[in-house]
């Protein structure tokens, strides 16, 4: 049995029977912790398939042409999409899996656009994949390729039986897109986002129903997850080479640099000074956003 479901860890199985190479083999299993504003990276690419499953709290999966906000429950496949990227909205945990194969493809081609399908009770049939493969890796060495790609099937099985995504007239249709508006938005723009009757104002909500939705949908409000944002960008403008906190506090959005070092310590338990003495120095050009969150 697992002792914690939400700890971080990653499954490896042995190679897969040859006569499933090319056609279905799963590469790896992960179950993700994520601090909120945290972002993991993939890769899909030549028959390649990632899986992404929101456990606890909601993330936000992003490929080139493809983003979409994961309540816990829900799953969303990136088939051969490119690079991708998952992040927290809160702190959250999130499992994926990635497959390799002409199969996946085969069996996800009704429910794909743009190189992506969403599950919304699809997050079962992740979970219960991930966590039966960390239970064989448990229990022995590592854990049988032809095995692997047995859950793998019967995880893609359980996939495309489900029911699929909403419409936008649906009843979850509105609350999604205008949280996934929102969380677009703030990922883009926090640093000159002035605050949240600019961004209610640009969806054309009232700010009290921007607060109550969004919180409702992600378990924080928006501006907690503004504050979030600038603060893990924050971080990273401190450990480049000579740069200032006046600057710092500039760049990441926040309208002083006491009130900067008011929020950073409030956030990390520490100061903006102090938080420079803990990390190294790096010698590279300062991050722009997309550098920062790969978004």
């Amino acid at each position: 049995m697992i002792s914690d479901p939400a700890k971080a860890r990653e499954i490896r199985p042995a190679p897969a029977n040859p006569v499933l190479d090319g056609l279905l083999t799963l590469t790896s299993a992960r179950v993700l912790p994520l601090p909120s504003g945290g972002s993991y990276s993939g890769y899909a690419g030549d028959l390649s398939c990632f899986l992404v499953a929101a456990v606890q709290g909601t993330v936000t999966a992003c490929a080139y042409a493809q983003s979409d906000v994961l309540s816990p429950g829900q799953a969303l496949a990136f088939w051969q999409c490119g690079e991708f990227t998952v992040q927290s909205v809160g702190d959250s945990v999130c499992m994926l899996v990635q497959l390799q194969g002409e199969l996946p493809g085969r069996l996800l081609a009704p429910r794909l656009t743009d190189g992506a399908a969403l599950f919304p009770r699809g997050g079962g049939a992740v979970r219960e994949a991930v966590l039966a493969l960390a239970v064989l890796d448990q229990e022995h060495a590592r854990v049988s390729g032809t095995s692997a790609s047995a859950h793998a099937y019967t995880m893609l099985a359980n996939l495309i039986s489900g029911p699929a995504a909403p419409s936008a007239a649906g009843a979850d249709g509105p609350l999604s897109t205008l949280v996934e508006a929102a969380v677009g938005i703030i990922q883009e723009e926090f640093p000159f986002l002035e605050g949240l009757d600019e961004l209610a104002d640009r969806l054309e909500v009232s700010k009290a129903h921007l607060i109550r939705t969004f919180k409702k949908k992600t378990g924080i409000s928006p501006g907690r997850y503004i504050t979030h944002l600038r603060v893990e960008y924050a971080k990273l403008l401190l450990q480049g080479e000579d740069v200032s906190i006046t600057y710092v506090a500039e760049a990441s959005g926040f309208a002083s640099a006491n009130y900067f070092a008011k929020v950073f310590r409030r956030e990390t338990g520490m100061s903006p000074g102090e938080y420079m003495e803990t990390v190294p120095r790096q010698e590279q050009k300062r991050p722009t956003r997309r550098d920062a969150f790969l978004w």
